[in-house]
């Protein structure tokens, strides 16, 4: 029996009818039609299941569950909706990867309670939850499944407390917080239940004057930070892979010099007056002391306008870098940062001018590393 296209069907949705229609989907393996499904989203994966009996369950047992309001029309009740995929789903299927994403200006904690229970209780390897606030009270999750959990994504547009990270996260080798307040109980590290943690990634999150990592396994950290925080202790011997964005430059201090660091990519983003040049300059300088051991370094233009508002001779100072192999400068925004610092030091800095100060000083312990610049993204 030749399949009816429904009116307004896309086209994408056409072609995947037609693909059941002459069986090529049918007879694929159902491990196949699983991950052709992990790809869609909830909504697609529903619609799609409705072009064929034998795909018509096939979802409920999808490995991978990704639930976003801004997929579901206006009209549905988002929770009731989520209520009801959850309940449907073939509770007997093992659940690899949840996604749950609420544009709304809140989300209800008995449906994300609902989200995260149910998370854990079908051994969740990937977590990621994206909501605009989350509850007032400490978001819980299970002690007892924490060993399952290889990536945790936690993202939020304001602070919300994540004291359980003081758990143990035995198998997370990937951890992301955006609006977290992050314990800082006496300088002590927050990452001691995270041996197998390779990869952190800290934005907008409430740090506290100091911010202590201690992580052995940590090879690639991201922090940024619109804000103050003093110092930056780090206690990870694997690091490899080091990004700073910020409004300030803390000091960073290392248990043993990051032997193994690869790539430093560092970005300003905030407005230099002139009575705070001076400690700004001397900040980032330190910054740089502090990751000395990078065979990489990105830079953008707005580092490059701080160092060149330098008093002195820039080029007699000794460089931070003792074995650069690269050395990048971004300037893909520098039309924007020249009215920037323009309006706030009453000085402009040309690109030519920025190449060669900036070049000589970086690359003086380095002179055969390889300098280039990022004019686009491409």
């Amino acid at each position: 029996m030749q399949e009816q296209f429904r009116p307004n069907m896309s086209r994408a949705e056409q072609k995947r009818a037609r693909m059941i229609e002459d069986g090529r989907l049918d007879n694929l393996p159902e491990s196949l039609q699983l991950h052709i499904l992990s790809f869609l989203d909830k909504k697609e994966a529903v619609q799609m299941s409705l072009l064929s009996k034998q795909w018509f369950s096939l979802w409920t047992s999808m490995p991978v569950l990704h639930l976003n309001s801004f997929d579901i029309p206006r009209v549905v009740d988002f929770d009731k909706f989520v209520n009801r995929v959850l309940s449907h789903r073939d509770q007997s299927a093992k659940l690899n990867t949840l996604t749950f994403t609420h544009g709304g200006s809140s989300s209800s904690p008995k449906i994300l309670k609902e989200v995260v229970d149910y998370a854990f209780s079908h051994g969740v390897n990937h977590l990621e939850l994206s909501i605009q606030c989350f509850d007032s009270r400490p978001l819980c999750l299970h002690t007892t499944s924490f060993n399952l959990l290889k990536t945790l994504k936690l993202k939020s547009q304001s602070y919300f407390s994540c004291t359980f990270l003081l758990g143990s996260f035995k198998n997370l080798t990937v951890l992301h917080l955006k609006g977290a307040i992050i314990p800082n109980n006496n300088c002590e590290p927050f990452l001691l239940g995270f041996p197998m943690l390779e990869k952190l990634v800290l934005k907008d999150c409430c740090l506290g004057k100091i911010l202590c990592v201690e992580a052995l396994k940590l090879s690639d950290l991201t922090i940024s930070f619109h804000g103050y925080f003093d110092r930056c202790k780090l206690t990870t011997p694997n690091l490899r892979f080091f990004k700073y964005i910020g409004s300030e430059f803390p000091r960073l201090e290392t248990h043993d010099g990051l032997p193994l660091l690869d790539t430093v990519v560092v970005d300003f983003q905030g407005l230099c007056e002139l009575s705070e040049e001076k400690r700004m300059i001397d900040d980032l300088i330190s910054l740089f002391r502090g990751v000395g051991n990078a065979r990489s370094v990105t830079l953008s233009s707005r580092i490059a306008h701080l160092l060149c508002l330098f008093e002195g001779n820039l080029e007699e100072l000794d460089s931070p870098f003792c074995d650069l192999k690269c050395l990048k400068m971004d300037v893909r925004y520098m039309e924007q940062d020249e009215k920037l610092f323009d309006t706030h030091s009453g000085r402009r800095t040309q690109l030519i001018e920025m190449k060669t100060a900036v070049k000589a000083y970086l690359l003086k312990r380095s002179p055969e590393a390889k300098f280039s610049i990022i004019h686009s993204t491409n």
